[in-house]
């Protein structure tokens, strides 16, 4: 494999990132010896160099001279030298951003060559295809995106450092597309020392715990700042290509929406409250009304057309009459400049109107009316394009937002909706032992009572905190709706769900908190959509046994009635991994995807399914473009949720450009796979053929995973051998590391556990087992490599898995991987690593073989030179990582010194996930 970015052919298409992550580190220097003195940039420039040397030519006097300058660094000295390479990430991530930028104008300069993901390349795609416009319409019509934004954390950055790499994003963005002047350039370069010398003196580390309110000021950042302004742009994008390509004007509603968990998932999570998630869905609506409004304000001074000059239809006319009417509003005071100005005497109304929306707009469709009066009137005035171009933005984020921004999803674990169940049905004396019974006799008495339209309590039932918690979560659904706007929230999510009774305990639940309406044995009414979450692997096989018989059950078949035959069903990515390695992971969700949606279309029921994927590999990240077009066929007709999470969000949505890219990215594909499930199954039997010899490989990497977590030695290499105990206590989230105490792996969250195994560059998550799985068909002449390549080159589904690990594979590092080995209390856990060892080489030397590669990602090498560019400047925090793990987990240590050095390696963790991102 490639050790050395020196051993990379250069790209000309990559040297102006070059020059820019050049510029940028010289910048750093400057800053550095300005703010700190020589010293520093000193040490910093001495462990870069090692650290270099060390992978360009392993040698134990490189190491022994990289360990004694660590050893003589003070706290403050190491933390200074962290934040100096951390900073160093920051800026070569946004010059990667500033490339990605760079590369996407080279191709809108060619207009014969759309860039490959974006909506023109699909829709260039389905016309050479011979799609037909009433083809094309009825897929748009279909489509439904959904981004969900979570809380979970792996790059808890501030708001205010957000802000500065933003600056520095746009000033170099500047740079590139601008003919600057010299004096120009000189004075954005000193632009970017000011914000590189303010990100210096800025805190990287909150000096308070996080809470839920810090998650959700963090993820309204990026749709205040940025995805509010960005969906017009897409939207008209989309009619433009589709004029240009087709050849047709097609009304195309939004095809994008937006979700959150922050505020409203309390799986695990105690401070998730009832009020929270209440103040969460307000503060929703109060953040859009006020957008509307700038954006009101912004009309209002473009839109300065003259009754004089002009004759605005006799629907404007007639309702600022109506308006000024409800208003009880007289101009007596000569608050309109001029009432011949007729566009900015109605948008006068409309923003006195929306100032106090719950009085004057029911919901967001009258606020929609008014503005589309607006923009028809424009129309009939011949001022189609300012129209077009002022007051259409406008209407596509009504369209988009709402009066609710985000539709806020509820989560819970099953295990609390079956604790209040229970007691439901005990203090009702339905049932006393309810939880004792057996899965058959828990069926027939929830789908009696669920049909029955007697309710088991009232507010005047005396039930316990716990069991009131779960019953007001539920309520908060129809409070929302009623208090905020109808779309606020639909989801109710059950996680770890495993049986059927699970999913009609969340039923039943709903009912009693007025979510369901039944007269006679029949369900009249449902405001809910109960969505289970198959998370584990025997949950994933389990799931189309589970939900045949749902639908088969009397209750639930009448409740899918009332919903319209909708099924929404989450899948989970990250728990699934953990539970058994990447390849039984894929496969399982890959199967699990397949026999649903066979299961729905036999039922006829449109089934919709929300992706719970995360940032890491491990948990469901790598490119989401190629990820959706590896789905399997069918599985996806226009609608989709997909989790965005962790350090993604910033990564994907920080800057305008990439936002906007990212959600092309995430469209373009969707629309291809839902052209695609329209399609006969002419590579079903192919399919079927390849996922018989995949399962072969899920089954024996899923042994070989398991034997490897279920070692005696295994729970003591990870506690010692990771910084686990560091990411539990720093708790860079608001949510607790695990849902339970005490050293069971699976009682520990996902997102550490990732978390954990990338700081320590081993990885385990995103790789263990793929080596053996296929040495081991190979070498029982099962499936020969021939075969594999074969299927490697033929099924996108496995490319994309053998891709994803290929990324994990250069992202460890057993250089640095086995350093951490100093860290082990048990000298026998060492055991652990060499297991570890010899499975990376294994999975290396069998991926190569596969993909006909010289070296990890030959095949993409733009993204090779940005990951190897990376190690040298990651491996120094490693270093200073171990050493001051050993300082904190000495026996002797008082208070001080504990809080000093967690302040410490908070820095390293931090640092570390910039250095690799997709880290948890």
């Amino acid at each position: 494999m490639v050790k050395s970015i020196s051993d990379l052919t250069d790209n000309q298409k990559d040297s102006p990132l070059k020059d820019d992550i050049r510029e940028l580190g010289i910048i750093l220097g400057k800053v550095l010896i300005a703010q700190e003195g020589k010293e520093l940039f000193d040490t910093v420039e001495k462990l870069r160099a090692l650290t270099k040397d060390l992978r360009t030519n392993y040698n134990d006097s490189t190491r022994n001279e990289i360990i004694q300058i660590v050893d003589k660094l003070s706290l403050e000295q190491a933390h200074n030298v962290v934040r100096a390479f951390s900073i160093y990430f920051i800026l070569v991530n946004a010059a990667d951003e500033i490339h990605r930028i760079r590369r996407q104008r080279a191709h809108l300069m060619n207009e014969d060559l759309p860039q490959k993901g974006s909506i023109k390349s699909a829709l260039m795609k389905l016309k050479e295809e011979n799609f037909q416009v009433d083809q094309l319409e009825e897929i748009f019509n279909s489509l439904e995106i959904i981004p969900v934004f979570t809380a979970h954390p792996t790059e808890a950055t501030r708001q205010t450092i957000l802000r500065k790499i933003l600056n520095i994003s746009k000033l170099l963005i500047k740079k590139e597309i601008s003919n600057l002047t010299l004096e120009e350039k000189i004075r954005l370069y000193e632009n970017l020392q000011a914000e590189i010398t303010l990100l210096w003196q800025t805190s990287e580390i909150r000096f308070h715990k996080i809470t839920v309110k810090d998650e959700i000021q963090r993820g309204l950042f990026f749709f205040k700042n940025i995805l509010y302004d960005v969906i017009p742009e897409i939207q008209s994008e989309i009619s433009k290509d589709v004029k240009d390509i087709f050849n047709a004007d097609l009304k195309i509603k939004p095809i994008l929406k937006f979700g959150s968990w922050i505020g409203g998932d309390r799986d695990g999570h105690p401070f998730v409250t009832v009020d929270i998630t209440k103040e969460t869905m307000q503060n929703h609506r109060e953040i859009i009304i006020e957008l509307y409004k700038k954006d009101l304000d912004k009309l209002y001074d473009a839109l300065s057309s003259s009754s004089i000059i002009i004759t605005p239809n006799d629907e404007l006319i007639q309702s600022i009459e109506n308006d000024k009417a409800i208003l009880d509003f007289e101009d007596d005071e000569n608050i309109l400049r001029d009432p011949a100005e007729i566009y900015r005497t109605k948008l006068f109304l409309v923003y006195k109107k929306l100032s106090e929306n719950k009085k004057f707009y029911k919901d967001s469709n009258g606020f929609l009316k008014d503005l589309e009066i607006v923009y028809q009137s424009l129309i009939k005035n011949k001022a189609e394009l300012t129209a077009s171009l002022k007051v259409l933005p406008l209407i596509q984020k009504v369209k988009t937002f709402g009066f609710h921004f985000l539709t806020l999803d509820i989560r819970q674990n099953s295990s609390l909706i079956n604790n209040a169940v229970n007691e439901v049905l005990a203090y009702s004396n339905v049932a006393d032992d309810f939880e004792n019974k057996n899965e058959g006799e828990k069926v027939e008495i929830l789908t009696n009572e669920i049909l029955c339209s007697r309710p088991l309590i009232n507010e005047f039932s005396a039930l316990s905190e716990e069991t009131e918690k779960v019953l007001c979560e539920m309520k908060l659904i129809s409070w929302g709706k009623e208090n905020i706007s109808p779309d606020t929230s639909n989801d109710y999510i059950i996680s770890n769900c495993s049986s059927i009774s699970d999913i009609l305990s969340a039923l039943l639940i709903a009912k009693e908190s007025g979510l369901l309406s039944i007269s006679k044995g029949e369900i009249i009414k449902a405001d809910v959509d109960i969505m289970p979450l198959f998370e584990t692997i025997e949950d994933l096989q389990d799931s189309p046994k589970v939900m045949q018989t749902l639908f088969n059950n009397k209750a639930y078949s009448k409740y899918l009635v009332a919903r319209g035959n909708i099924q929404k069903i989450m899948i989970g990515y990250s728990d699934s991994n953990k539970d058994g390695g990447i390849l039984a992971s894929n496969f399982e969700l890959f199967s699990a995807q397949r026999n649903l949606n066979k299961l729905c279309e036999e039922n006829k029921i449109e089934m919709i399914l929300f992706h719970g994927r995360g940032g890491s590999i491990s948990r469901g990240g790598g490119p989401l473009n190629q990820s959706i077009l590896s789905q399997p066929k069918g599985t996806i007709k226009g609608k989709i949720k997909i989790t965005e999470q962790g350090e993604m969000i910033s990564s994907k949505y920080l800057i305008p450009q990439i936002a906007k890219r990212s959600l092309e990215l995430i469209s373009s594909a969707v629309i291809l796979s839902t052209a695609n499930s329209k399609r006969k199954d002419e590579d079903e039997k192919k399919v079927e053929e390849y996922l018989g010899k995949f399962k072969l490989l899920s089954q024996r990497s899923l042994e070989h995973y398991r034997k490897l977590i279920k070692h005696k030695h295994f729970i003591s290499y990870f506690r010692s051998a990771t910084p686990i105990d560091i990411i539990e206590q720093i708790e860079i989230g608001s949510r607790p590391a695990s849902r339970k105490k005490g050293n069971d792996i699976r009682n520990l969250r996902a997102i550490p556990w990732v978390f954990s195994w990338t700081q320590n560059r081993q990885a385990i998550t995103g790789w263990y087992g793929f080596g053996h799985a296929i040495k081991s068909v190979i070498d029982e002449n099962i499936i020969s490599l021939k075969e594999l390549k074969t299927i490697y080159n033929d099924w996108d589904f496995f490319k994309t898995i053998v891709q994803n690990i290929e990324m994990v594979l250069v992202k460890s590092d057993m250089i640095i991987g086995k350093e951490y080995v100093s860290l082990l209390k048990n000298k026998d856990d060492i055991e652990i690593f060499n297991l570890i060892k010899d499975e990376y080489e294994l999975s290396l030397k069998m991926l190569l073989q596969i993909t006909e590669e010289e070296n990890l990602l030959d095949n993409n090498k733009s993204l090779q030179r940005s990951l190897l560019l990376r190690n040298p400047y990651i491996d120094p925090i490693s270093f200073i990582q171990i050493k001051f793990i050993k300082e904190l987990r000495k026996e002797k240590i008082s208070g001080e010194e504990k809080d000093e050095l967690l302040m410490l390696l908070r820095s390293t963790v931090n640092g570390i996930a910039a250095g690799i991102r997709n880290t948890g």
